[in-house]
């Protein structure tokens, strides 16, 4: 008699699809729209803040704040992702963002924008986009299982359309603030969103989780995931090392650090900035050419290498060396992230998919607050700008030091 396991794969297999019936236009083009819009946002809402605040600092404090909260939602959001679905929590949220956003050119338009009301209308955003994170880490679970070709052909194409939209989204709010009203880019960003709602409607709704019974318990929630990861070894080192590579906060802070603070010259910001948005396209690209070549392994040492290539990058404080060294960055490390992701994804079980992701995710944001509050530590110390650098240089190289111990680990694993 056949176990009721070799009976799931049956169904799986049967119930997955091929390469090519995969529709991925609603998920892709959802994504790159909430990221244009997403990257409006991270530039505006500082901007904004200080402006009402008429402080830079308090600024940077709400901020982290921010990531703060932002972390949260990414843990309460397995839950709903478990029990309703990856692609209604994905569209749902989006939505809300967009609503909960309208919220601060409507002030502006009727003239009681203030520093609480812009603060509330932030921190509620941020809270929500914890569940977007969830959630559209978890469709590609949802839409094709555990189909090593397909994982790989979603988390490239996604971390493509991802980049592009981080290089849209800031030249998009430049523009804006340039030609147009103050007003304008806060009225642009809540119906980029409420657009991308409409794009994740389009996500096939049949889903590879539904196609059979489970034997574990449904539903679990992110603390079921957390739970199913400390008890599987192999998965907790993949966790890890999705945390230990998600550097993706200093993209911003060393960009305009580095222009302002060491060049002197904040509009090299945009030089820096697209170096690190560039790398990551041209990463996710030659990911998706030669996935299948080797273990995977070896993408992540060469992720490890570029830490450390970031970790010396800002030394000669040239902007050109500084440019290749982001930009070779980008590439390594999101070559890493796409193995790692797959890894999780092929380790989880489909019962577990929002649990796991939404355990994943707050760990990811849990090094996002950390980094922050370094960068933060350093550059408010009496080390000087220099020296701030320095501190941060250092950071990063533990964080290599780190990455190149899992490396070994899990090549000891796969071995």
């Amino acid at each position: 008699m056949r176990s009721s396991t070799c009976r799931g794969v049956d169904r799986m297999s049967r119930a997955t699809p091929d390469v090519g019936s995969v529709r991925l236009g609603g998920l892709l083009s959802g994504v790159l729209l909430t990221q244009i819009v997403n990257s409006a946002v991270h530039l505006a809402q500082p901007l904004l803040v200080a402006d009402l605040s008429g402080s830079l600092g308090s600024a940077a404090f709400f901020s982290a704040f921010g990531t703060g909260v932002h972390m949260l939602g990414t843990y309460l959001a397995g839950w709903p992702t478990d029990r309703f679905g990856a692609r209604l929590v994905l569209a749902f949220s989006t939505l809300l963002r967009g609503v909960v956003l309208a919220g601060i050119p409507i002030s502006m338009a009727f003239g009681f924008a203030s520093l609480p009301w812009v603060m509330g209308c932030y921190t509620l955003e941020a809270l929500i986009r914890g569940y977007v994170d969830t959630s559209v880490h978890t469709v590609p679970l949802d839409l094709v299982g555990h189909r090593r070709d397909l994982l790989d052909r979603i988390n490239s194409r996604y971390e493509v359309v991802f980049e592009v939209g981080a290089v849209v989204g800031p030249l998009m709010l430049g523009g804006l603030m340039v030609w147009s009203a103050g007003i304008v880019p806060h009225i642009v960003i809540p119906i980029g969103f409420v657009v991308s709602a409409a794009c994740y409607l389009l996500i096939p709704k049949t889903s590879v989780a539904d196609t059979g019974s489970h034997d574990g318990p449904s539903h679990g929630g992110s603390w079921a995931g957390l739970k199913y990861i400390l008890a599987h070894p192999y998965l907790l080192l993949v966790v890890l090392g999705l945390m230990l590579f998600h550097l993706y906060e200093l993209r911003k802070l060393l960009s305009a650090f580095f222009a302002k603070g060491l060049l002197h010259h904040p509009a090299a910001v945009g030089h820096v900035g697209s170096a690190f948005a560039l790398g990551g396209v041209v990463g996710a690209l030659l990911y998706s050419v030669t996935r299948h070549r080797g273990s995977g392994v070896g993408w992540m040492l060469g992720g490890a290498v570029g830490t450390l290539v970031l970790a010396v990058g800002w030394i000669p404080v040239n902007l050109p060396v500084m440019v290749v060294a982001v930009f070779l960055f980008g590439i390594s490390n999101v070559c890493a992230r796409l193995v790692l992701t797959r890894w999780r994804q092929e380790l989880t079980p489909l019962e577990y998919a929002g649990g796991v992701t939404a355990a994943s995710e707050f760990g990811r944001t849990a090094i996002s607050v950390g980094i922050n509050s370094v960068v933060g530590a350093a550059f408010s110390s009496r080390a000087g700008v220099y020296g701030a650098f320095g501190i941060v240089g250092g950071m990063l190289g533990v964080f290599a030091v780190a990455q190149l111990v899992l490396v070994r680990l899990l090549a000891r694993r796969r071995g």
